[in-house]
């Protein structure tokens, strides 16, 4: 196959590449990014009423991030990551109160803490966003004030450059909805940009990110040594926190769980990885207290391994608020390593009857952001 000439990939990444890279770096006036803004708003507003679709991007369905990926492409010509979490952390985090007309409102809508929900400010309290389900969905104008949205409000994201001082006052947020205060000067526009990157580095950015959660749960399984049957193994809770970030969360967190079948009180300590929404996975040593025997069988005594211990994955379900907290029902199932007295390793049948468990339970769930 004949190969594509070196100068040929190199001309096509600068055709494409200069013109945005220039765009971005140009000085915009506050004039011409209250034209950007409202040019933003304007254009996402012709697409009100067009369905809900997962995945689409239009022109005759969206998802919520969809929407506002296309809009800002086709309208001022900015590309913004496609998914919500990925223009989450693409912004500039700012204070409610510096929020402007095409700014980025951002909710949490599932039970795991995280960013899954984004419409674009429209002014005076209204965002135009992609509504999956309620009485309202698809392309509407919906309101902060609404008790659903203002109970899932996360925070609002900055990507355009502030319009703060321009001429026409209807594009500034903080101007529309404090109508008495004209005092707005060329310093305080040059600290907004400070004071909304300092919001969101630094420890106290890092800090707004930390999400924990806490879970108890009712052990069981299948089978015991002798028979195939239902059957509790006991209790355990976790203590855990995670960093939130567009794809994958990491966490760590320790679990105390008391095994009836074993006879053990087992000390976990995990590492672990969130993916999506709903799905967690977790490994890491484990000490036991007690001496461990093979459930169902009294006389045939076990050990437990430290490394590796135990790996294991769960899921849970959407959450409904409870104050600052979320609170879901989760399910997950884990392995714990056990082995002979001697050593050795355990029949496949003995290892899975001491060591494969299923725990079912409540996790409540409290980001940082909701306390600080």
């Amino acid at each position: 196959m004949k190969k594509t000439p070196i100068f040929l990939i190199i001309l096509f990444f600068l055709v494409i590449l200069v013109p945005q890279v220039c765009a971005q770096s140009k000085t915009v006036t506050a004039e011409e990014a209250a034209v950007m803004r409202k040019t933003f708003v304007e254009y996402s507003k012709r697409y009100i009423g067009k369905p809900y679709v997962r995945g689409a991007t239009g022109p005759d369905s969206f998802d919520c991030s969809g929407l506002v990926f296309a809009c800002s492409r086709e309208s001022i010509g900015v590309q913004l990551p496609r998914q919500t979490r990925a223009m989450y952390a693409y912004c500039t985090i700012i204070d409610d109160a510096k929020r402007e007309i095409g700014d980025l409102v951002f909710f949490k809508t599932t039970g795991d803490g995280s960013v899954s929900h984004v419409g674009i400010y429209a002014g005076n309290g209204q965002f135009i966003n992609a509504a999956s389900d309620g009485p309202n969905n698809g392309v509407i104008l919906s309101s902060l004030k609404e008790n659903y949205w203002k109970n899932h409000y996360f925070q609002t994201g900055r990507f355009l450059p502030s319009a703060a001082g321009a001429s026409d006052s209807s594009v500034s947020d903080k101007k529309a909805e404090t109508s008495g205060q004209n005092s707005a000067n060329s310093a305080e526009q040059s600290s907004a940009s400070t004071d909304s990157k300092s919001s969101s580095h630094g420890f106290a950015g890092f800090a707004r990110k930390i999400i924990f959660d806490a879970t108890l749960n009712l052990d069981w399984n299948f089978y015991t040594a002798s028979s195939f049957k239902m059957n509790a193994r006991g209790f355990s809770t976790m203590l855990h926190a995670m960093y939130d970030s567009p794809l994958i969360r990491p966490g760590f967190g320790t679990m105390i769980r008391y095994d009836a079948g074993t006879g053990t009180l087992q000390l976990p300590f995990i590492a672990s990885l969130t993916i999506g929404e709903y799905f967690r996975i977790f490994v890491g040593p484990v000490f036991s207290i007690g001496k461990a025997k093979l459930p169902g069988d009294e006389d045939t005594r076990i050990d437990e391994s430290i490394f590796p211990g135990i790996i294991g994955m769960c899921w849970q379900t959407p959450s409904f608020a409870a104050g600052k907290t979320r609170i879901s029902f989760q399910q997950d199932i884990h392995y714990s390593v056990f082995n002979k007295t001697n050593g050795s390793a355990l029949s496949l049948k003995d290892s899975l009857v001491s060591g494969l468990v299923f725990s079912t339970g409540v996790r409540v769930t409290l980001p940082m952001a909701n306390i600080l």
